[in-house]
């Protein structure tokens, strides 16, 4: 047996303070590592961005996503009328493509940008959460949260490429993989937390009869961050963009994207995603508030299992997207993720309360990739001069595959919906056959990305 010298010192046991200063920097490393740079003014500008792009998710969680679905049904709004909002949605945004002929006519578009996101924040938040209180039928008060929505989604599309083009300058290529990384991470994170806070403000509040009442307090809070993000956009710098000697034209905002073969493989990759995508829209959401009566609580805990995923897997998934590629990390993703609505279409009254957990962290897994990698697609093989011209022509596709999609599931319901089937015991209406569908829809997007991503330079 071998013994310690007599005359070997022992180490000393660390002490509480220096397992903190440990631990403090650890964290650090892990928030702050690679992207963050004291006294750099770019890592200024990203901690400022962090904070707009959270703020700014979180509030339109708490006045969108399940609770803008709950809203509708409150108003009395029917499938068609679900539809229908999602299909505006998408439309108004095709507007992108004429952004640039508006954006590009000022030198500096901070100030403009900005008061374009508070015309959103109004409208969206305080506008359209009082139409519930005005006394008038339902038909004016859905066709007065149309018009509501219409104008939001106009001035999102005028201003978005240029918000795009405004923050990627402090964004380089050699810290996006991290830098978005630690973003995606704290969005979900962020999202998850308020969400369920929200949703069960919300089922304490429907459980007294006053639904509205949980719903509006949401916008309350969703208004505060609002606040904190027009602040946190205050304090960005912006600097001289890269523009062309010569001003385009309409004819040159048209026809320029198509000149650049390998871009229009990028765009093409995301219209595909986003049309297969779309094709459920808020119906899965209707299903489960009005067919299988769940709880706002039980939809948002189920999607809390998105937390520990994103801690467990972002970083793993960095790693593999540095050692890979983006595309070939989407296109992985997207293949594995078409069995998700194969089993959100399998899930009833009976099998809901452990089925759609199960399914939800399956595709939260997959979406770690497919979120991380369409944080960079829009800017591969992106020209240099004019770059509001082609992230408004990308974002301008996006939003036209979105649309196609929520049209065709807006029709497929419609059919769908005097069709009663029952298989293996199960039945199955239309929200469930929808979903099915997509499942194989995906699958084909899968293999139209495969062909689609190759002899593209990353």
């Amino acid at each position: 047996m071998f013994k310690r010298r007599a005359n070997a010192p022992r180490e000393p046991l660390p002490s509480l303070s220096q397992l903190a200063g440990g631990v403090r920097r650890s964290l650090s490393n892990f928030l702050l590592g690679g992207w963050y740079f004291p006294g750099d003014e770019n890592s200024r500008n990203r901690a400022c961005h962090l904070t707009d792009n959270c703020t700014y998710n979180v509030q339109a969680n708490l006045a969108g996503g399940n609770f803008y679905t709950g809203l509708l049904l409150l108003l009395g709004a029917d499938d068609g009328f679900v539809g229908l909002m999602n299909m505006l949605n998408f439309a108004a945004n095709l507007l992108q493509c004429i952004a640039p002929l508006f954006l590009e006519r000022f030198k500096q578009r901070k100030r403009l940008l900005i008061a374009m996101r508070c015309v959103v924040y109004f409208v969206n938040i305080i506008f359209i959460g009082s139409i519930p209180f005005f006394d008038l039928g339902r038909r004016i008060r859905l066709t007065m949260l149309g018009l509501g929505v219409m104008v939001v989604q106009t001035t999102i599309a005028l201003c978005s490429p240029g918000f795009s083009i405004w923050h990627i300058q402090f964004l380089p290529q050699n810290i996006r993989v991290r830098y978005f990384s630690l973003l995606s991470m704290i969005n979900g994170i962020g999202v998850a937390l308020f969400n369920l806070a929200g949703s069960a403000v919300v089922d304490i509040c429907k459980a007294n009869g006053s639904e509205l009442m949980g719903l509006t307090i949401l916008r309350g809070i969703a208004l505060l961050f609002a606040v904190v993000d027009v602040i946190a956009l205050s304090r960005m710098k912006e600097y001289p963009y890269s523009q062309a000697e010569k001003r385009f034209t309409l004819k040159d905002l048209v026809v320029s994207p198509f000149r650049e073969v390998k871009y229009l493989r990028t765009i093409g990759i995301t219209f595909v995603w986003n049309l297969a995508a779309n094709i459920p829209g808020a119906y899965y959401t209707v299903y489960l508030l009005k067919n299988l009566e769940v709880s706002y609580s039980f939809i948002t805990l189920a999607n809390f299992l998105n937390v520990p995923i994103l801690l467990l897997l972002t970083p793993v998934l960095s790693r593999f997207l540095r050692r890979f590629s983006w595309l070939k990390t989407l296109n992985v993703a997207i293949a594995l993720y078409a069995p998700h609505y194969i089993l959100l279409g399998l899930i009833t009254k009976s099998s809901v309360y452990y089925l759609y957990p199960l399914t939800l962290a399956y595709a939260f897994i997959l979406a770690v990739g497919i979120n991380l990698a369409f944080a960079n697609v829009p800017y591969i093989n992106m020209p240099e001069k004019n770059q509001t011209v082609f992230i408004g022509f990308y974002s301008t596709m996006a939003n036209l595959g979105a649309l196609i999609g929520v049209t065709i599931g807006r029709q497929l319901v419609e059919l769908l919906h005097p069709v009663q089937l029952s298989f293996l015991g199960i039945p199955f209406v239309d929200k469930q056959i929808l979903v099915l569908l997509v499942g194989c829809a995906m699958g084909v997007t899968a293999l139209a990305v495969y062909f689609l991503r190759k002899n593209v330079q990353e």
